[in-house]
């Protein structure tokens, strides 16, 4: 009888041992159907957002194509302004453009001219100041334009006394006799690791400073000039006040004899009157696009991309000035940047239309470029 009443025990344990790990197997496959099916959806989501970032991608790239169509529909080759009736109309195609509900593309030229090329601060003639005739040399006026730029922005002023010294260092000299002169610098973020500048410093100059290849860059453009560059370098508010009054007015200059009319009366007007211009040959060509965006806000957000393409242009070999047997221009890329998020797209409403107004500073902290 005991016997039977321990077999009995012993059955209802295992039955008891049996429903503990049917519900353990239980728990973990719900568990493994819980994790396979939320990476499912997480691989959908991944696929999804790699296709709208593509669609960004390529939608950004037509952008760019878009802006080369416009540049090279210039038709004034004596001078460059931001009031040319080409930039107008590719601020209002791009504003107008028809797109899919779900996407959205905004892009803009910026004239590198207008800028103040670094490597254009390179020591010239018998010292860092006077040429030998003892006077004022232009790279001077724009090491004076740096200097006045950094202590405006609360950077070491004394790094350009280090830029001095980067010059004037001694050539590289190759083991068969030939000397290298000093290079030029390829970037901002160059010139910015040779001075020990900060690069979140250095953001802050990203509309005023370029590092261009003196070749392509040998001036600035009067008509493209923001205020806070006419400023450094001029150092004269009536000047300035002058220039950013034509350039607002739509009245750019075209001659050098223009110029000369509204630069100070200084000892070193010959320097200025060299390093001003008022032709482009470098532009930055970029596009912000978005996909995925929702109709309904389209404010709201979606997956962007931004790219960059800094051209050169020069006159097409042979081609007549009235534009009538192909293009006037010749554009030859020097490099492309691609960056996450649509940029272009950070400044809305007056914020935008600033960006694009002559004389007007951007003041979006976007990463740096060449």
């Amino acid at each position: 009888m005991s016997g039977h009443v321990q077999t009995s025990e012993t059955l209802r344990n295992e039955r008891g041992i049996a429903l503990i790990i049917v519900l353990v197997i239980v728990a973990l496959l719900t568990i493994t159907v819980t994790e396979f099916t939320y990476s499912v959806q997480l691989d959908q989501h991944r696929v999804r957002n790699s296709i709208h970032a593509l669609q960004a991608a390529l939608l950004a790239r037509s952008g760019v194509n878009l802006a080369e169509g416009f540049l090279a529909e210039d038709d004034e080759p004596a001078y460059d302004a931001y009031t040319e009736q080409w930039w107008l109309d590719l601020n209002e195609f791009c504003r107008g453009v028809e797109l899919e509900p779900t996407m959205r593309i905004r892009c803009r030229v910026q004239d590198e001219s207008g800028k103040i090329n670094v490597n254009l601060t390179r020591v010239t003639g018998t010292g860092p100041r006077v040429s030998e005739n003892q006077q004022v040399t232009r790279d001077a006026v724009v090491r004076d334009a740096l200097r006045r730029l950094f202590e405006a922005h609360n950077i070491d002023v004394q790094s350009v006394d280090r830029l001095v010294e980067y010059w004037q260092q001694d050539p590289t000299e190759l083991p068969d006799g030939t000397r290298l002169p000093v290079p030029d610098f390829n970037s901002l973020e160059d010139f910015g690791a040779t001075l020990g500048i900060p690069t979140s410093q250095l953001r802050e100059l990203r509309d005023t400073l370029t590092a261009q290849p003196r070749g392509f860059l040998r001036g600035i453009n009067i008509n493209t000039a923001p205020a806070e560059v006419l400023s450094a370098v001029l150092n004269d508010g009536s000047s300035v006040a002058q220039i950013l009054d034509r350039q607002q007015q739509e009245q750019p200059f075209t001659n050098g004899g223009e110029i000369n009319a509204v630069l100070p009366d200084v000892e070193y007007r010959s320097a200025l009157r060299s390093l001003f211009t008022v032709n482009s040959r470098l532009f930055r060509l970029e596009a912000s696009a978005l996909t995925n965006v929702d109709p309904s806000d389209p404010d709201s957000g979606g997956i962007g991309q931004t790219l960059s393409e800094l051209v050169y242009r020069r006159p097409a070999v042979g081609q007549p000035r009235d534009n009538s047997q192909g293009p006037r221009w010749t554009l030859q890329p020097l490099d492309w940047q691609k960056e996450g998020g649509a940029r272009l797209f950070w400044q809305t409403g007056a914020d935008a239309d600033q960006s694009a107004t002559p004389g007007a500073t951007d003041t979006r902290d976007n990463s740096l470029g060449r």
